[in-house]
């Protein structure tokens, strides 16, 4: 409900005459062809359980060498800016920041979860200029003062050209919700219009906006705590799922994924890509009348994947994520240890073959930006405004919570 989650047994026979019918025996190449299946099927799963290992542990890419990040600077001020969103239009870029120390504390997604941490969280709503290079924190009118802020995943509904709904996803500690925020541009505040909650949705962790009170939100878990998800987390289990909610309805759009993690859609939302982190997996989904989700291609990266980002002009799509994850989750854990995390952003976009060659595949990817985590540490999304030549890179628990790059010739 919506507030407005045998063994066989041995059987024994008498002596048969000798002129009775032999029991037919097992076909020696049925049996072959069963242990053969058996032992293939075995193979590629634990294939493809060591592959997803080995890149969750970081182990593919080895030594990490920074590429394109010549140009780039850290925005002072501003800490673990998760994730971002530009308004093309106006050339806002709207992201939250929090501080990298309290993260350690509480964070759902990644385990920490000490409610006992701080009277209360209070990360920040941040709209940053791309021209100017200026930000401003905005005051968020409505929402209770006592309420938690623990920011995550985001996304935009213009209701016009000025107007805009804003759906972030907010850990607080009495239980993750989607808060619902309006916005015209200009103004020199937020105001807080609702806190959406249900039983579908446990784990939030980004959105899809569809409209001023509608979207897809992707669960990154079954379970929040305990044993079974460590049983989730360890053996990659595909318990995770996207939900579609509406004031009228809401149901799992799409499920039986490992680890869905952030989303994006292109600009009329008829294509969804999802990053499922865990094994590095991309999904791309086509939304069907009744809004659930048909996979349309299943992709692989060599790396921890997080959040995509659209990018308007040229149709592509920008995801950003961690090469060496383990080490990250290690130093995540250690309070008083600045987080570095090497971060790595690809550009996926439509193969030009594949319009001609069923053979060849629907999307290319190509690698953008690397860097060796003293720049850019724990980097989840890059956000691109073409139009004025800027990269947005945003980072989930380092100290340099945004970096501002020049748009990669690679990209």
């Amino acid at each position: 409900m919506a507030v407005k989650e045998t063994p066989g047994t041995r059987a024994s026979a008498k002596k048969q005459s000798s002129n009775a019918p032999k029991a037919a025996s097992a076909s020696p190449g049925l049996a072959t062809k069963i242990v053969v299946a058996i032992l293939v099927l075995t193979a590629a799963l634990s294939y493809n359980f060591i592959r997803n290992a080995v890149i969750d542990l970081g182990l593919l890419l080895g030594d990490v060498q920074p590429l394109s990040t010549e140009g780039c600077e850290v925005v002072k001020g501003l800490e673990t800016c998760e994730d971002i969103h530009i308004h093309h239009a106006s050339g806002l870029a709207f992201t939250t920041c929090g501080h990298a120390e309290s993260r350690k504390s509480w964070f759902p997604p990644i385990g920490t979860v000490n409610t006992s941490a701080e009277n209360a969280f209070k990360d920040i709503f941040v709209i940053y200029d791309v021209k100017s290079g200026k930000y401003e924190v905005m005051d968020l009118i409505g929402l209770p003062a006592d309420a938690d802020r623990v920011f995550h995943g985001l996304d935009i509904y213009e209701r016009s050209p000025t107007e805009l709904t804003i759906f972030a996803v907010n850990h607080r500690r009495s239980g993750s919700v989607i808060e619902v925020l309006e916005y015209t541009i200009g103004d020199k505040a937020v105001q807080y219009k609702e806190t959406i909650k249900h039983d579908l949705i446990i784990t939030p962790n980004d959105i899809v906006a569809l409209g001023p009170r509608s979207f897809y939100v992707s669960n990154d878990h079954r379970h929040k705590i305990g044993t079974m998800r460590e049983i989730e987390e360890t053996l990659r289990r595909p318990w995770s799922n996207v939900i579609f909610y509406s004031p009228e309805n809401v149901f799992v759009a799409f499920d039986n994924v490992v680890s869905a993690n952030g989303m994006a859609a292109n600009k009329d939302r008829s294509l969804i890509i999802l990053s499922a982190c865990h094994g590095g997996s991309v999904h791309v989904l086509k939304p069907r009348e009744d809004h659930t989700l048909e996979q349309q291609d299943h992709i692989k990266l060599d790396f921890y994947n997080d959040n995509p980002s659209y990018e308007p002009e040229t149709g592509d799509f920008f995801i950003g994520g961690h090469v060496q994850p383990l080490k990250m989750m290690h130093d995540i854990h250690t309070p008083g240890k600045p987080v570095a995390g090497p971060s790595k952003i690809v550009k996926l976009h439509k193969n030009p073959l594949a319009e001609t060659s069923a053979a060849a595949p629907r999307y290319l990817v190509s690698t953008v930006l690397v860097d060796n985590g003293q720049l850019i540490s724990t980097g989840t999304v890059a956000a691109i405004d073409r139009k004025r030549g800027v990269m947005l890179v945003g980072t989930a628990f380092s100290e340099k919570g945004l970096v501002r790059c020049p748009v990669p010739h690679s990209a």
